[in-house]
């Protein structure tokens, strides 16, 4: 508990835990994803998830939020772990909003980056 609450009160904590998802081991890319899955979750984690990969675009100089995120996704297919927790990940992100309107933004970031032809 004590260690969570570091994590969300240090301002630069979950930036670079995101960046670890330029790791190339796909189990540490899952551990990641649940990782930041949790913080979602918590008040407050949701905006410090979407800082994160504001700042994992500026530093990996993504044109799009999610870019890289879904690059793994379609390329780790053969590692389930990971996929499952890439998909996790997503809903929750998606879907931890109450807003609507931000909720289908959400979606069609996702969507603009491959996601629902990819799945088909």
């Amino acid at each position: 508990k004590s260690g969570f609450s570091l994590v969300m009160n240090h301002p630069a904590c979950v930036n670079e835990i995101t960046l670890s998802l330029n790791n190339k081991n796909a189990r540490t890319k899952a551990l990641v994803l649940e990782l930041l899955a949790a913080v979602c979750l918590v008040r407050g984690g949701h905006d410090i998830i979407l800082a994160a990969f504001d700042n994992f675009k500026e530093v990996c100089g993504e044109k799009n939020r999610f870019e890289k995120l879904m690059d793994y996704f379609r390329n780790e297919d053969t590692n389930i772990d990971f996929m499952v927790a890439c998909m996790q990940f997503i809903n929750i992100v998606v879907h931890s909003v109450e807003n609507m309107n931000f909720r289908v933004f959400l979606q069609y970031e996702f969507t603009h980056l491959g996601l629902d032809h990819y799945l088909e």
